[in-house]
């Protein structure tokens, strides 16, 4: 009796990482995206958020991660993709000046702004940098990090920004 020859099962092949994750965009793409936009409606959040998704893919399959369901791990990366800009948009609040108590009358607010931009341009870049950042309602840590500087300078450099401008202004 000779053994029936089975056919051997091909060896794993790892497809290469860059191609699999553009079939993968076109098979999950598309659901991908309108998950996305149910969680943050309206707006470039979901692009951005599948983009992300895609990206954080390819690297995760280059360093040869676990390439089991890769679907739900995409759907995963892009649920925390969205709650984390849910979270990034309770916490940023626009600065508007119809809003802001601390805007001046409006009889000497032309001649008071003008002043104050003509100052600001005059300024260091990074006094600059701070106070518009501050301006726009950025925490301490969000202002270290876009004036790449240490989170617990940004008090010290922002209260002497401010001094510099006031001095500057006339206040």
């Amino acid at each position: 009796m000779t053994p029936v020859d089975a056919p051997e099962a091909p060896a794993t092949r790892i497809a290469d990482p860059n191609s699999e994750v553009v079939r993968l965009f076109g098979d999950h793409g598309p659901s991908l995206y309108r998950f996305c936009h149910s969680m943050l409606g309206p707006g470039d959040d979901a692009e951005d958020v599948v983009q992300e998704s895609f990206l954080r893919l390819l690297q995760h399959l280059q360093a040869s991660g676990d390439r089991a369901n890769l679907r739900a791990w995409l759907f995963t990366v892009a649920a925390n993709g969205c709650r984390d800009r849910l979270r990034r948009r309770k916490r940023w609040v626009p600065w508007l000046p119809e809003l802001d108590r601390r805007t001046s009358e409006p009889d000497s607010a032309k001649r008071d702004i003008d002043g104050a931009w003509t100052v600001l341009r005059d300024l260091a870049p990074r006094d600059r940098l701070l106070l518009s950042l501050r301006a726009q309602g950025l925490s301490y840590a969000d202002m270290a990090r876009a004036a790449d500087i240490r989170p617990a300078s940004v008090g010290r450099l922002l209260a002497r920004a401010v001094d510099r401008w006031k001095k500057k202004v006339g206040a």
